[in-house]
């Protein structure tokens, strides 16, 4: 299956390497930053020419040029895999969403690595109505990725989370936020309430000391932490059930049955599994789950928080 590649900055060589790893057949690649080939990779002078000889393309270009490269590929017919954010504002993702919709027999997929992390994995089907969420993500200041709010730059990973988990309406959305550096929220921290009364408590910041990417879940009878980080996981579950495992702990007059899972340092690479999944929808003709109609929804989310935080820090 050949793919083209749009983009060959920091992340797109990421992605270059990673796709050695799968199936597709890299075509070529379109950077006009670049000219000649790269590690024996031809680099196409024109974006047109790439896109009419792939069969899909991988878009990693900055966010404010995605509407345009997006549009162009799907109006070409070919499937299209676009880092995220999808768009640089509301109203261009929802009309790639549209755009999307025209054209149901292309697969559409946004860059929501975390996905594909494998704490996340770990532990995904174990998740069950949480009832309270916290999440932390911390990152040191880099000068990549400015162009978008630490909301679209970081925290969009853990609203996309999130919503996975919570099949529900959102009620109501708290923020607030702090510009440090840049010209635009560089810390964000909000909460979200939703229809089934559950809560979720997000901070994002990229101005710590410190990295952090960490899920706690609170569900019934159940405790589970996911440290995308450090690629770790641990659930805790109390059981009525006397069990054969576990520790067995006083609550009150009732006996429980403690059970910890974890699931020590994980190994594999989320990049390489998400460019898997997206070749295995194209091959399969099925939509990911990652596709435009998701990501909109989580766009849509990220688009109030950082409305309702520009408006607490008067940005």
């Amino acid at each position: 299956m050949k793919l083209g590649l749009i983009g060959l900055g920091h992340l797109g060589k990421i992605h270059f390497n990673c796709l050695k790893e799968t199936d597709f057949d890299l075509l070529g690649i379109y950077d006009p930053a670049l000219s000649g080939n790269y590690e024996g990779t031809k680099i196409y002078a024109d974006l047109e020419s790439l896109i009419l000889e792939s069969e899909a393309c991988l878009i990693a270009a900055p966010t404010t040029e995605h509407f345009a490269l997006v549009s162009q590929v799907l109006k070409a017919g070919k499937h299209c895999f676009v880092e995220k954010p999808m768009a640089s504002t509301l109203s261009e993702a929802k009309a790639l969403l549209d755009l999307s919709l025209e054209h149901p027999d292309l697969v559409t997929q946004v860059g929501f690595v975390e996905r594909y992390n494998p704490a996340f994995s770990f532990l995904e089907n174990d998740i069950a109505n949480p009832k309270f969420i916290e999440v932390h993500r911390l990152a040191q200041f880099n000068e990549r990725g400015n162009d978008v709010s630490v909301v679209f730059d970081l925290m969009i990973h853990d609203l996309d989370l999130l919503l996975t988990m919570k099949n529900c309406a959102v009620k109501e959305i708290r923020a607030t936020g702090v510009q440090v550096f840049t010209d635009t929220l560089d810390i964000c921290n909000c909460r979200i309430e939703f229809e089934d009364n559950s809560v979720a408590n997000l901070t994002a910041s990229r101005m710590s000391l410190k990295v952090m990417r960490k899920f706690r879940i609170f569900q019934e009878n159940c405790y589970l932490s996911i440290d995308l980080q450090k690629k770790e996981s641990q659930i805790i579950k109390l059981s009525d059930e006397e069990l054969n495992e576990g520790m067995t702990i006083k609550v009150g007059d009732k006996t429980k049955q403690m059970i910890l899972k974890s699931s020590g340092t994980l190994k594999g690479n989320a990049i390489v599994k998400e460019q898997r999944y997206f070749y295995d929808c194209i091959l399969n003709k099925r939509s990911s789950q990652a596709n435009f109609s998701n990501a909109f929804r989580t766009t849509k989310l990220a688009h109030e928080i950082e409305e309702l935080a520009r408006k607490s820090s008067s940005i």
